[in-house]
């Protein structure tokens, strides 16, 4: 049972976030973060190829720009419910025979959870408690008509 109520709890978390999302996009926008069509908040933080990630001064350029987007989360108390997660990427993409793309910087992903010790929300846990309830629910109707309504029958 603990399980279904900490999905539910998620599934809260994942409401407020994406609520104060919509209500002040402006806000979130100035920082750089999008929301992804499930929810998470994003951010790629571009680097010039220049700098190295992780040295000095990569690590003072990464700290002001999440401390931009903990203060911006903090005014609007969201800051707590958000997991965070920190990706480098450093790739280089070949377009063409002359163009190559470089991917040089982090990846930012803030995803709402209610308790951080555990994901509860993924794909396959919705897909398994709208089966489950699905399930119920068609129990308890198919239940209604196969014995319920003989009964009333023979009543009337």
């Amino acid at each position: 049972m603990g399980y279904i109520k900490n999905f539910f709890n998620e599934c809260k978390a994942w409401r407020i976030v994406r609520r104060v999302y919509r209500k002040n996009k402006s806000d979130f926008a100035k920082v750089g973060l999008k929301a992804s069509w499930f929810g998470k908040l994003y951010r790629v933080i571009n680097r010039d190829t220049d700098i190295v990630l992780g040295d000095e001064m990569d690590e003072a350029l990464l700290h002001k720009e999440l401390a931009e987007i903990w203060a911006m989360l903090v005014k609007h108390n969201v800051a707590d419910i958000l997991a965070y997660e920190l990706k480098p990427l450093e790739a280089v993409t070949q377009i063409d025979e002359t163009h190559e793309e470089f991917e040089h910087g982090y990846l930012v992903i803030l995803t709402p959870a209610w308790n951080l010790d555990r994901q509860y929300v993924t794909v396959k846990s919705v897909i398994l408690m709208t089966l489950l309830f699905g399930g119920l629910i068609g129990g308890a109707v198919f239940a209604v008509i196969k014995y319920l309504i003989p009964y009333l029958q023979t009543i009337l």
